[in-house]
């Protein structure tokens, strides 16, 4: 099975809601936590860990943002999470791991391109389509590609 089919079956073909849409409780604060892509899937299942935390640019901790500390979460590998208010010392969650059901969504930067592609019906066409395979060889726009058309195979 190739690594696109992985990705794409590890969430069920489906996208997550855009960054900062899903309801999060009063008492809350929504934060962002970006790292390398390869380790969101570990994350999705473990949460964000106290233990696995680097310190890479300062003390050892959790490491998060209100906004996104190394770009938008449309374009960085991202994981959106809310922890009680009173875990939340800028720039670090204090107290426990961040617990799977903390997390609201992983998000990959090819999700921004996919909610673009799914708005436009004549792009979805296209794709469907083959007009832009070429593309299926560009990182950035790959699982896009699949992703449409998977979902929407000949149904534009």
């Amino acid at each position: 099975m190739s690594y696109v089919i992985d990705v794409l079956e590890a969430i069920d073909w489906k996208l997550p809601p855009k960054p900062g849409t899903t309801p999060i409780p009063a008492d809350h604060v929504r934060l962002y936590h970006q790292t390398n892509e390869k380790n969101l899937g570990a994350i999705k299942h473990q949460g964000l860990q106290f233990a696995k935390a680097r310190g890479i640019e300062g003390p050892r901790g959790i490491y998060a943002d209100e906004k996104g500390f190394y770009g938008k979460p449309e374009r960085t590998p991202t994981v959106e999470f809310h922890v009680h208010k009173d875990r939340w010392h800028p720039p670090f969650v204090t107290g426990d791991d961040v617990k799977p059901h903390e997390i609201i969504a992983i998000h990959h930067p090819w999700h921004a391109h996919a909610r673009y592609a799914e708005a436009d019906p004549r792009l979805r066409q296209q794709i469907v389509a083959g007009e832009h395979d070429h593309l299926l060889d560009d990182k950035e726009y790959h699982h896009t590609i699949s992703y449409i058309k998977h979902k929407y195979g000949g149904k534009t």
